[in-house]
């Protein structure tokens, strides 16, 4: 499938696109604030998964890289659309933890699309930094540099993220 997408061979595309769509959407869906904008995203990432298909060497997970591309095109499209806006220097901010029995019992009670809307509601570069933080795994200092902002805001940014989160599942509770 790969050596057919990188033929340009339309059947392999169409298999490589049915195979990874619903990854890809749901990964879409976490930086989006709605359906429409994630599907937008959606079909720029696998724009650029075809242009960009004979970059990929074979070597480490086809997955991963598709994932990574995901997660560029995400990015990109917040930037090219303006959403994406860094909005102040934070430095030195405590890191706050969600250790909160009450809040974590909920988070397991909720499923990925609740737990994905709560996630669209953040502010779009918060929304970006808790993706990037938690769920692909990037470190303060990488994030900071893919979204040009400094390793305190990028702090500040996943603090707000997690006091949001945690307002909103007190909200659910009540």
């Amino acid at each position: 499938m790969i050596a057919g997408c990188k033929a340009g061979k339309r059947k392999a595309q169409h298999q490589l696109f049915k195979l990874y769509y619903g990854r890809a959407m749901a990964t879409c869906m976490r930086y989006a604030k709605s359906e429409e904008e994630a599907e937008d995203m959606l079909n720029e990432g696998f724009i650029k998964i075809f242009a960009n298909i004979g970059m990929y060497e074979e070597e480490g997970s086809f997955d991963a890289w598709v994932k990574k591309v995901m997660v560029n095109a995400a990015i990109d499209y917040q930037r090219k659309y303006k959403t994406l806006v860094v909005s102040a220097n934070y430095e030195d901010v405590p890191e706050v933890e969600l250790h909160n029995t009450t809040e974590n019992t909920a988070i397991a009670k909720m499923s990925a699309d609740e737990l994905t809307a709560l996630i669209q509601r953040l502010p779009a570069t918060t929304r970006a930094v808790f993706n990037l933080y938690v769920f692909e795994d990037y470190s303060h200092a990488e994030i900071a540099k893919m979204l040009d902002m400094k390793e305190g805001t990028s702090h500040w940014h996943l603090n707000h993220a997690r006091t949001k989160l945690k307002e909103m599942i007190n909200a659910i509770q009540r």
